[in-house]
């Protein structure tokens, strides 16, 4: 005779399965009424961001955040359906197109892998070195030089111009947008870290992950969903092909040159330091520790779709890259 106790474990697995049953076809059902009249690269998209949960949980985490998907990650054959798929607050919509801004940009050959990538959405993959790579683009009717590409496919772009009077924090929320001052701009909605550096950091991987995690001097975590930043110390380092220093006020155009250092004069980054200070390029194209005063001038840094249309141009300045937003 069976044990009381097994037979009801044994009843209780019998119950559990059928429920798990039951929850399945409902799930099944209701998957084949949401794509029953869908178009298959819609339901294509729908999969590839299920079979990455983490990665883009970061993404859609807040509202209005855009990812775009290249077709030609989804099916091998996508003659039919050569563009990309738009996914804004959960709506997916099929974008027809033959030439894509990125695939033109990646064609370039002048982009090198990041040095430390912990493959979070907004971190960079690739990233333009050296004094004069072809990584000119125009946004808006202005001027930019593409930073790097994000490994979600974003463009990390920094103005030509710097801008004055912008408003960025306050003195015991340094370098960080509070809920009512977030900026509004025409670019794309993003992540940003603005982390604080200790000043003896003299490691690129150490760097990247201060400014992800660090927040001596922000409040909250060292992030924000919005709409620009300033450039990081880290962009810095990295667009170097040579950058040898001993502390992060030891860099300056000197050591570790390239064309980001040599653009940037009297400008405010987006990272800060001890004693309330943040770091700052001067006119002598380096770093130095600086008071955040209450209206500053910097360089606007902010992200536009790499998988967009693109119209011409090869990066070079007197040809930049044109795209449709």
């Amino acid at each position: 005779m069976e044990n009381k106790s097994f037979k009801i474990i044994k009843y209780s697995l019998i119950i559990l399965t059928c429920i798990g049953l039951i929850g399945i076809e409902l799930y099944q059902k209701k998957m084949k009424s949401i794509t029953a009249d869908e178009n298959p690269i819609i339901t294509k998209a729908r999969e590839y961001i299920n079979n990455d949960g983490s990665f883009f949980n970061e993404i859609f985490k807040e509202k209005d955040m855009e990812y775009r998907i290249n077709t030609k990650n989804l099916i091998k054959k996508n003659d039919e359906y050569k563009g990309y798929v738009n996914i804004v607050n959960n709506e997916y919509t099929f974008v027809s197109e033959e030439n894509i801004l990125l695939d033109k940009i990646i064609d370039n050959n002048s982009l090198s892998k990041i040095e430390f990538n912990e493959n979070m959405p907004y971190d960079l993959n690739y990233i333009y070195k050296g004094t004069d790579p072809k990584n000119y683009i125009k946004y808006n009717d202005n001027l930019y030089r593409i930073i790097g590409i994000t490994n979600s496919n974003e463009l990390k772009i920094i103005s030509l111009d710097n801008y004055n009077n912008i408003s960025w924090g306050l003195s015991n929320n340094i370098n960080y947008f509070l809920g009512d001052t977030l900026p509004i701009e025409e670019s794309n909605k993003g992540i940003f870290y603005v982390g604080y550096i200790r000043s003896e950091t003299n490691e690129l991987e150490s760097v990247i992950k201060n400014e992800k995690r660090n927040n001596n001097y922000t409040i909250s975590a060292p992030k924000y969903y919005g709409y620009y930043s300033f450039v990081n110390v880290s962009d810095i380092i990295s667009a170097s092909e040579s950058c040898t220093y001993n502390n992060i006020l030891d860099i300056s155009k000197e050591n570790c040159d390239s064309y980001l250092i040599d653009m940037l004069n009297n400008t405010y980054t987006a990272n800060t330091l001890e004693d309330n200070k943040v770091y700052y390029v001067d006119e002598n194209k380096k770093i130095i520790s600086k008071e955040l005063e209450d209206s500053i001038q910097a360089k606007k840094v902010i992200y536009v779709h790499g998988i967009s249309k693109y119209i011409s141009g090869d990066g070079t300045k007197d040809s930049p890259y044109e795209f449709e937003k």
